[in-house]
């Protein structure tokens, strides 16, 4: 039988994304080309794990009752920002990746936003900040919920109308304009 996926392995998750996200650069002079490269493979080999641990469960579904189909799409959620925090940081390597290419051919003409090393490196910054904020916040949705069981998604219910207002009877409705 498959290990099941459990808030544990969620908080593991967790943690190795708040690792990732502190050693993020957070300002154009932190940027290194070397450095993204290796934040991009550590948080595609958390990736990896993360959709190993889903594979095994999702292959044998009759054995995943309700608790951990509900940790399994917190998962899969987590996994969707950690995809697109490895697109900032992409974008991010590419912008540094630019400039390091322009720096090693002496006269390129181009505009001065577009070929300044130290402008894609403000931009690849403002990339890592982005990447870092959505893996703090998925960290720390990956923690709310603590303890063996995760909570229960509220059921959708058919809407019910509120009571009628009884209306004034006559009588009332006369004695008021009366007055």
């Amino acid at each position: 039988m498959a290990s099941g996926v459990t808030q544990a392995t969620l908080d593991y998750l967790a943690r190795r994304l708040n690792d990732v996200a502190a050693q993020l650069p957070t300002t154009h002079a932190d940027v290194d080309a070397a450095a993204l490269t290796d934040d991009i493979a550590l948080l595609a080999h958390h990736l990896t794990y993360a959709g190993e641990r889903a594979q095994e469960r999702f292959a044998d579904p009759e054995t995943v009752h309700l608790p951990e189909r509900h940790t399994l799409m917190r998962l899969a959620e987590a996994m969707t920002v950690i995809t697109s925090a490895m697109g900032h940081l992409t974008e991010a390597l590419d912008c540094v990746s630019t400039g390091f290419y322009r720096e090693a051919i002496p006269g390129v003409e181009t505009s001065h936003l577009r070929g300044d090393p130290k402008a894609l490196r403000i931009i690849a910054a403002e990339k890592c900040r982005t990447a870092r904020t959505r893996l703090i916040a998925t960290a720390a949705q990956l923690h709310t919920e603590t303890g063996g069981r995760a909570k229960q998604p509220p059921l959708a219910t058919a809407p019910v109308a509120p009571p009628p207002v009884p209306s004034p009877s006559p009588a009332v409705a006369v004695s008021r304009t009366a007055r």
